[in-house]
């Protein structure tokens, strides 16, 4: 994973647990990897993060580069952090960042990010199947998916999808994008949360199988036999609001005041 600034240094951590030896229990010895680097990336540019085993946990500043984190943890015998390698893209104002595997290890190498990047990025596509996805302080579009985890969002301002399987959604809106925009949030085991800044403009849809929608607004149900979806329009109405869950509730709040 080579870079033209190195923050970091790697190092390897080896846990014992002390209590397993004293009772004479096979002991599993923990392995960590962990480094830093950056890369330049302009405000307006576009990230992406690809893994599997592990969280993404994402915050904006106010620099025109991406500070990346890596860590990589093993325990046991069954796993070995060499099965695993961090691949950069980078192209005309854009990262990939991608986590791939390979070698045999009978358990998976767990890869955690910690990003720091410019606060008007694109976030256009974030991936895990197990762990968490948290994004703060981003003023550009937010892209999230996690097969079994939670996502959450908070003082963002652009336009949010958040998909997950299994794990509940919050997020928490600074600003609206613009009407054109949209915001599709969606979960089949978890609750959804979102908190709208003072005075919104929006129409919102909601829909839960097995849970109430609950917050500060009156939603109207649905008069379609079999429609599960209950709506309302805020103030003027424009950017569309989607929120889905099977098994679980829906939040729908408002700021006391702006963020």
């Amino acid at each position: 994973m080579g870079a033209e600034k190195e923050t970091g240094m790697t190092r390897t951590i080896l846990l014992a647990a002390v209590l397993g030896l004293l009772a004479g229990a096979p002991v599993a010895a923990e392995e960590q990897q962990v480094w830093t680097v950056r890369y330049p990336l302009p405000p307006g540019g576009s990230l992406a993060v690809e893994n599997v085993q592990g969280n993404i946990w994402i915050e904006g500043w106010d620099r025109a580069e991406a500070e990346i984190t890596v860590i990589k943890t093993t325990q046991g015998q069954g796993g070995r952090l060499d099965d695993v390698r961090v691949a950069v893209e980078r192209g005309e104002g854009s990262l990939t960042i991608r986590t791939l595997y390979g070698g045999g290890s009978a358990e998976p190498v767990r890869v955690d990010y910690r990003l720091r990047v410019p606060r008007q990025v694109e976030l256009e596509r974030l991936r895990t199947v197990e762990g968490d996805i948290s994004v703060q302080n981003v003023e550009g579009s937010v892209d999230a998916r996690s097969l079994n985890g939670n996502i959450r969002q908070v003082n963002v301002a652009g336009r949010v999808t958040a998909h997950a399987l299994k794990g509940n959604i919050a997020v928490v809106l600074r600003a609206l994008p613009d009407p054109t925009a949209s915001l599709h949030l969606e979960t089949l085991s978890g609750d959804v949360f979102l908190q709208l800044p003072a005075g919104a403009n929006a129409d919102v849809e909601a829909s839960t199988l097995d849970g109430q929608v609950l917050g500060s607004y009156l939603f109207t149900a649905s008069e379609t036999p079999g429609d599960r979806w209950w709506r309302t329009r805020l103030g003027r109405g424009g950017v569309r609001i989607r929120l889905r869950t099977i098994h679980g509730n829906i939040h729908v709040g408002e700021a006391e005041e702006p963020l």
